[in-house]
């Protein structure tokens, strides 16, 4: 996906508790899957790399943001809202292309 909806308050309610880190981590942890359109790597290592957290800290933080706001399924980290607004997406998408065909 090119965007996504960010809404602000359903956001802001759900993450008022993390710290700055924690609240980086899961963006940028975000960021990742609807860029990529599939359930983050199971590998938590591997994720931490894909998001750039470097320091202790900031692994932690991914640790912890994985562990909240994810599942962890066979195909990897999958995010249950994040796959209901692909999924919207692909919808959206398909029709249009219906549509051209017509």
């Amino acid at each position: 996906m090119r965007h996504f909806a960010h809404n602000i308050g359903d956001y802001a309610a759900a993450t008022a508790h993390l710290t700055f880190i924690e609240d980086a981590a899961y963006h940028r942890l975000l960021r990742r899957y609807y860029q990529d359109e599939r359930p983050l790597p199971s590998d938590v290592a591997e994720c931490q790399r894909l998001v750039g957290a470097r320091s202790r800290a900031e692994k932690a933080a991914v640790v912890a943001t994985l562990q909240e706001f994810f599942t962890l399924a066979t195909e990897g980290w999958t995010h249950r809202r994040a796959d209901r607004e692909i999924a919207t997406f692909k919808q959206k998408v398909d029709a249009e292309i219906g549509r051209a065909h017509v």
